[in-house]
Parts: C-alpha cells; sequence; structure tokens
C-alpha cells in the first residue's frame, strides 16, 4: 500500500464507517439502498405537519439508540447525539479498534461535528419553561442541547481520551471533521481518528424558519420525487437526518495492525465565497477554488478525479453554480446528486456522502441521481449518473462537494489505498 499519490501531503487509510440515515441504519444498509435508486423521504411522523407548507423529510425511520447505547444514557441525550454516537460506535466496531483504545487510548481521537446541535431539547424545554416556569426545566437541557456532546460523549462511551473537536460549519460540517481527522493524523496528533456528523433538525421550529424562507420543497405528494437536483422541476430541498461516521488511521498503524482499509482521505480544500449568508458566488468560484485547493493537497491531476459526489441541494441558487465549477475543472467526472435519496441532513450530510465516496471507489460503483428527468436551464451538462448506479472500473479518485450556508465550502479528495 503506498503512502500517498505524487506531491500529496500524506493520507489517512479509512478502515471502518458507520451510518444511521433515511436509507438505513448501518453503512452497508445505507449503501444498498443508495446503489439502488431507493428515496428515503416520506411525510414527516417526527411532529405534526399538518400546518406546514412543507410536510416531508428524511427520518431515520426504525433507528432505535437502545441498539448502540444504553436506555438511561439515550435518555440524557437529544436525538442528534444518539445518531451521532450510534455511528460512531458503529465504525469503531467495524474498524476493531478495541485493542487500541485499550492500549493507547490517548492516541485515539474524536472530532464529531453538528451544525445546529440539541435543537429538540431546546424547543421542548422552551416550552417547558413558559409553560411550567423554571423550576421545571431539566437539569440535562445544556449537557443535551450543546452541539459538542455528540463528541463528548462517544469518546466517553469508547474511552478515546486524544484530542476532539466539534466542527461547526452548517451544511459543510461533515466534510469539515472529515478533513480535519485527516489533518490530525498528518501532525502526528493521532493514530486513530473517529470522524463524522450528526444532526437531528426535523422539528416544528426549524421546519417553520426554512419554510418561512421557502427553501424546502412542497412536493407533498410526491415525497419520494420531491429531492430533484440539477432538474427543471426541483422546488427546493428536503430536510432530511442521520449521522455518518469514519475511522481514519495513520497507514503506519493501520499497518501494523493489518487493518483492511477501504479507501484513503487524500487530501482536502476550503475557501469562502464572502458573498451571500444563503446563496454561492453564481459563478461558483468559491467552490471552484476549493476543489483545486484539493487536488493539490491531495496531489491529484484533475484527470485522475473520476467521481464527483456533488452538494446538489435541489435549489437554484446552489446547483447552478456549482455544476459552472465542476464544469470547469472536472468535466469528465461522472457526477452524483444523492441528496435526491437522502434529503439534505445538513451538518451530517458531510459525513455520509464521505462514506458513500469511500465505498464508491471500493466498489468501483457510483450511486445514482433520482429524479433527474430534465436539465435545468441554469445547470451545465455535466456527466450525470441518472436513475442507476454506475460501474466504473478504473476508479482510482473521488471528490466529495459541501457547500455550507454563510459561503463556506469544503471538499474532501478519496483514493485507493494501492
Amino acid at each position: 500500500m503506498s503512502e500517498a499519490p505524487a506531491n500529496g501531503r500524506g493520507r489517512a487509510y479509512i478502515t471502518g464507517t458507520g451510518a444511521v440515515t433515511p436509507l438505513g441504519t448501518g453503512t452497508e444498509n445505507f449503501w444498498d439502498a443508495a446503489l439502488h435508486g431507493k428515496s428515503g423521504i416520506g411525510e414527516i411522523t417526527l411532529f405534526d405537519p399538518t400546518p406546514y407548507p412543507s410536510r416531508i423529510a428524511g427520518e431515520c425511520s426504525g433507528f432505535d439508540p437502545t441498539d448502540f447505547i444504553s436506555k438511561k444514557v439515550a435518555r440524557r441525550m437529544d436525538r442528534y447525539a444518539q445518531l451521532g454516537v450510534s455511528a460512531g460506535l458503529q465504525a469503531a466496531e467495524e474498524a476493531g479498534i478495541a485493542e487500541t483504545l485499550r492500549k493507547t487510548p490517548e492516541r485515539v481521537a474524536i472530532v464529531i461535528g453538528s451544525g445546529i446541535g440539541g435543537l429538540s431539547t431546546w424547543e421542548r424545554e422552551y416550552r417547558v419553561l413558559q409553560e411550567r416556569g423554571p423550576s421545571r426545566v431539566s437539569p440535562f437541557l445544556i449537557t443535551m442541547m450543546v452541539p459538542n456532546m455528540a463528541a463528548g460523549q462517544l469518546a466517553i462511551a469508547l474511552g478515546a481520551k486524544g484530542p476532539s473537536q466539534c466542527p461547526v460549519l452548517a451544511c459543510a460540517t461533515g466534510g469539515e471533521a472529515v478533513a480535519e481527522g485527516l489533518e490530525l493524523i498528518r501532525r502526528g496528533d493521532a493514530d486513530v481518528v473517529i470522524a463524522g456528523s450528526a444532526e437531528a433538525p426535523i422539528t416544528p421550529l426549524s421546519m417553520s424558519g426554512f419554510c418561512a424562507i421557502r427553501a424546502v420543497s412542497r412536493r407533498n405528494e410526491e415525497p419520494h420525487k420531491a429531492s430533484r437536483p440539477f432538474d427543471v422541476g426541483r422546488d427546493g430541498f428536503v430536510m432530511s437526518e442521520g449521522a455518518g461516521a469514519l475511522i481514519l488511521e495513520s497507514p503506519e498503524h493501520a499497518e501494523r495492525r493489518g487493518a483492511e482499509p477501504v479507501a484513503a482521505v487524500a487530501g482536502y480544500g476550503r475557501s469562502t465565497d464572502a458573498y451571500h449568508v444563503t446563496a454561492p458566488d453564481t459563478e461558483g468560484r468559491g467552490v471552484e477554488r476549493a476543489m483545486r485547493l484539493a487536488l493539490e493537497d491531495s496531489g491529484l491531476a484533475p484527470e485522475e478525479v473520476g467521481h464527483v459526489n456533488a452538494h446538489a441541494t435541489a435549489t437554484p441558487t446552489g446547483d447552478g453554480p456549482e455544476t459552472k465549477a465542476i464544469a470547469r475543472l472536472l468535466p469528465h467526472a461522472a457526477v452524483s446528486g444523492t441528496k435526491s435519496m437522502t434529503g439534505h441532513s445538513f451538518g451530517a450530510i458531510g459525513a455520509m456522502e464521505a462514506i458513500m465516496c469511500a465505498l464508491a471507489i471500493r466498489d468501483k460503483v457510483v450511486p445514482p441521481t433520482i429524479n433527474l428527468d430534465e436539465l435545468a436551464s441554469d445547470c451545465e451538462q455535466l456527466d450525470y449518473v441518472k436513475d442507476d448506479a454506475r460501474k466504473l472500473p478504473d476508479l482510482k479518485a473521488a471528490i466529495s462537494n459541501s457547500m455550507g450556508f454563510g459561503g463556506h465550502n469544503v471538499i474532501v479528495a478519496f483514493t485507493g489505498v494501492e
């Protein structure tokens, strides 16, 4: 196994993954559903959506935190933390890092981000305050609400004593977590990093806010067709929830313990549009700059990148600029907009899409973009993977694009390990 592509700054091997998503719990369930073009979008059940213009979302149906966490501990976590800890525990088990945690726990770091944190807890306890007074507010409010608690709770569950972080970068949070995990490995601050993100934004207040700015789809009668990246019929993104986690290891540590890597995180690029709080630069210059930086950091030439998992939220302000950037730099790459299936889980989605990139390289197949029936006039003509998964026998490198409110762009590059 090679250390890095030519001119790269060093890679981290991905030796385990975990996922809780609208397409299923467990990485292989999630991946199989994605490859088969299944939609995880349906009518909201987490609260009564009747009064709302948008009544659909991607919920993690069937998720039970007590499959991973004790009932007592789960009760003291917000849903976002339950999702994040569950994904992290799955990844740790798949990677088989128990011996490392036992012998050198201070060499295991955690980077689990969240764009919002414990929103459902905040809403519930604020109602308690208004209706029953301050003495009735839960003593667990603060530790359930703050966005770093998924990282903290996962560290406690595993006994991981290395550095821990919680990136908060809106919809770019998951990509930022993976990038920071790679940097911890490169600096020698950890041998193993559990990197990922979690979000549980499907709440009355959150939905009210996004309905107010008309950002979410109102295709309530056809939930499975509502998320339509690049399509002329798109009418906004579909909110979702979930979590993803990846075990990143230094190549030396992975080889020493005989781990079998799935793929490698080869590099990343970051930029800021400095343009608008919700809309990217109309020409996609910020995301293009981040893509170029990711290729430079990873030592990859543009022609080596065979696949792009696009941010592709199914909004006119986002899809067009991103496709312009891809067309200028990677016009040959197979492009997937997987939020067409998962919906948009804000801070969590970058980690889920990072897992997809890793597994695409492992299996030499990329997931489809569903609901792309007619290309919108503001989107560039690219090599979209439509309807069905596509085999790419020569796939050696892929990138995952993440773009967040505030103009944040994070691009992560992935390669194989041979």
